[in-house]
């Protein structure tokens, strides 16, 4: 092993370092760790080892892969010579406990190391890693309390704007901003909560990745339509359109389909039903193409549901019982166990008379309109 092979195994180690993971960069983020681990195999420095794995972990836990995660940090406290990676391999343990459900586990440990942080740390980068993943931690034990700790998100708060200047820990930054949105969100203050998607929609697009990009744009579209004003739905309206584009521009179908979604929803709250209706239609038709029966029904009971809150009940009967014909007639199956829960909210809605009535009324609607039909065909002039 030569100085060389040292040097060059640690820059390599800083670029897998800078490259985001977020949550759809697993790839690139996992090539750069592969190149690592090719340069490692020529050096015995077990603190690099160490810090590889604790990346590797990172990625574990954005593919859900907990088992995967605990054993990459396993062997980053084993390789690890430095008190510091030992504590932070800890720590991300603790997130991995945190994502198994295994909290009041995880909030004992981190209660624990936080108590012993102020007399360990020696102001090097290292330990602010520590404290930087602490103050994570802590949060993501908070988010799930009813009502979450105010003063757990702190840290947090204290720690966005240096970790926005350090290309390292796009990452935490990535998961502080939806930390501190969600738990704007859960203490009714969607200010806060679009402040911070604003912020994960710019670091998204910074880093390239339309996936994680339009999701936060959905997010904050929800955000803004909650708030309920004027100018909060236009922005929204503006900011699922942007998502849409984005979503068709990368071929993400499923983000296209529920920013499609998302884009009735805030059409309907800025009063334009017709628009929101156009839009779930273009997912019904999108799904009918597809063969996705199931969209197809999802997507007409929301039309169904957004033609009864503008107070057309007999176009929300029409929607689901014309789709019914259509389904029944493409699959040459009997579909209606697929419509009566949509029937059912609808006669719900409007009662057992009226619903009986506008039953009545699209049935007759319906004859007259064969029997105008069959004249014009047996007297064309």
């Amino acid at each position: 092993m030569s100085n060389e092979d040292v040097a060059s195994a640690a820059r390599a180690l800083e670029h897998a370092e800078r490259e985001p993971i977020l949550g759809h960069r697993i790839a690139p983020a996992r090539a750069a760790i592969d190149a690592v681990a090719t340069l490692l195999d020529q050096v015995t420095d077990g603190d690099l080892r160490a810090r590889l794995m604790l990346r590797l972990a990172l990625v574990k836990m954005v593919e859900a892969d907990w088992d995967g995660a605990d054993g990459a940090l396993d062997s980053a406290a084993d390789y690890a010579t430095e008190a510091a990676l030992k504590l932070l391999a800890a720590i991300r343990a603790c997130r991995v406990a945190i994502r198994r459900g295994q909290r009041d586990l995880a909030r004992q440990t981190l209660i624990a190391a936080s108590n012993q942080l102020p007399s360990l740390d020696d102001g090097s980068r290292q330990w602010r890693d520590v404290a930087i993943e602490a103050a994570i931690a802590i949060a993501e034990v908070a988010v799930h309390d009813d009502p979450p700790d105010r003063r757990a998100f702190d840290p947090l708060r204290e720690l966005i704007d240096e970790l926005a200047g350090d290309p390292r820990h796009a990452d935490s930054l990535f998961v502080g901003r939806q930390l501190l949105a969600a738990y704007a969100m859960s203490v009714g203050d969607p200010t806060a909560a679009a402040h911070a998607l604003r912020a994960l929609v710019k670091l998204a697009a910074e880093a390239r990745s339309p996936a994680d990009e339009v999701e936060a744009r959905l997010a904050l579209a929800g955000v803004l339509v909650d708030g309920g004003t004027s100018v909060g739905a236009e922005e929204a309206a503006r900011v699922v359109q942007i998502a849409r584009d984005r979503a068709l521009e990368h071929g993400l179908t499923e983000l296209h389909h529920a920013a499609l979604l998302a884009q009735a929803g805030a059409l309907s709250e800025a009063g334009k039903t017709a628009g929101a209706i156009d839009r779930v239609l273009e997912l019904a038709r999108l799904a009918a193409a597809e063969g996705n029966a199931s969209q197809f029904v999802a997507s007409v009971g929301i039309m169904a549901e957004l033609y009864s809150r503008s107070g057309d009940h007999v176009s929300a009967f029409r929607t689901i019982a014309e789709s019914n014909h259509a389904l029944s007639a493409a699959t040459k199956a009997d579909t209606a166990p697929l419509f009566r829960p949509h029937l059912a909210r609808l006669r719900d809605q409007v009662g057992e008379e009226r619903f009986a009535k506008i039953i009545a009324d699209v049935d007759r609607a319906n004859r007259l309109a064969d029997e105008i039909a069959k004249k014009k065909r047996s007297d064309p002039s």
